[in-house]
């Protein structure tokens, strides 16, 4: 029943993508916008991209490849990692969830503020995958799936994030480095397949902090409020009644019984000097 759970947000995270497309002038603003940031892209070094996408399609077997990897991996691996620290009962699994929910849902607020159509629809570059796997593109362009959410990049975020929590149950140094190139051949592969820019990848960790933000401050304040909730209802009005120093009220000495001073008085008003009265 523990992984029921994490089915309603494996299929919000699957359809947030396409949400974007919904919004007035999408096309327009994401042709637009491409423009402005292919150009920022290519200032950063981001011209070494065009060299990858022309190699890449003129090798059938790296289109291929790298076509199915960019269908496949994100969704597959990254649910099959939350998977394993659920399995595995990972302490902070609640935040490593929250996170991914919050990187998604940052990534479609800024998709649906500034959309950006990806390098495959400008000219100059090669829709790799619409080359290798013609099929799957024609589904993907009649849906209109994700056509105007490439900055920044949710599949380089998602690697990250699988990277950082499959690190929670590997311990070995050799399986993390293993575990950390998955996010640089995923950065290489969208580069290669013209489905994102150098500013998308850039862009990706900064989106990733901001998720991790999100669920950490979350996670305080559900922290803070069950702290209150906790004092408010095992802990009494006085925490320590048991160990506070009782007091004792002050009383009047009692009256006889050797507790008041007794004086001794004669008819005669003369000291008895302790004799009876039959001797004085």
């Amino acid at each position: 029943m523990r992984f029921v759970q994490i089915l309603p947000i494996a299929l919000l995270l699957w359809g947030l993508d396409d949400v974007a497309r919904f919004r007035a002038g999408a096309a327009t603003a994401g042709m637009h916008n491409a423009a402005v940031v292919n150009s920022v892209s290519s200032t950063l070094g981001g011209a070494s991209t065009h060299l990858m996408n022309d190699w890449t399609v003129t090798h059938s077997a790296a289109a291929l490849a790298s076509s199915w990897y960019y269908i496949l991996f994100q969704g597959a691996i990254t649910g099959a990692v939350g998977a394993v620290i659920l399995w595995r009962r990972v302490p902070a699994f609640s935040r490593h969830r929250n996170a991914l929910v919050a990187i998604t849902l940052l990534g479609l607020v800024a998709f649906w503020s500034y959309p950006v159509a990806p390098p495959r629809m400008l000219p100059g570059y090669h829709d790799v995958i619409a080359v290798a796997i013609p099929s799957f593109t024609s589904v993907v362009e009649t849906s209109g799936s994700a056509q105007f959410a490439a900055l920044p990049s949710l599949h380089v975020a998602w690697a990250i994030w699988t990277a950082i929590a499959l690190c929670t149950v590997v311990r070995k140094p050799l399986l993390r480095a293993l575990v950390w190139l998955y996010p640089f051949v995923t950065s290489v592969d969208v580069l290669a397949t013209g489905n994102h820019y150098l500013l998308d990848i850039i862009t990706a960790p900064g989106l990733l902090l901001l998720g991790y933000a999100v669920a950490l401050a979350l996670s305080v304040s559900r922290w803070f409020r069950r702290d209150q909730v906790w004092h408010r209802l095992v802990l009494p009005s006085d925490p320590w009644p048991e160990h506070r120093q009782r007091i004792p009220t002050p009383t009047r000495p009692a009256q006889g019984h050797g507790g008041q001073r007794r004086v001794a008085c004669t008819v005669s008003g003369r000291p008895d000097h302790g004799h009876p009265s039959s001797q004085r």
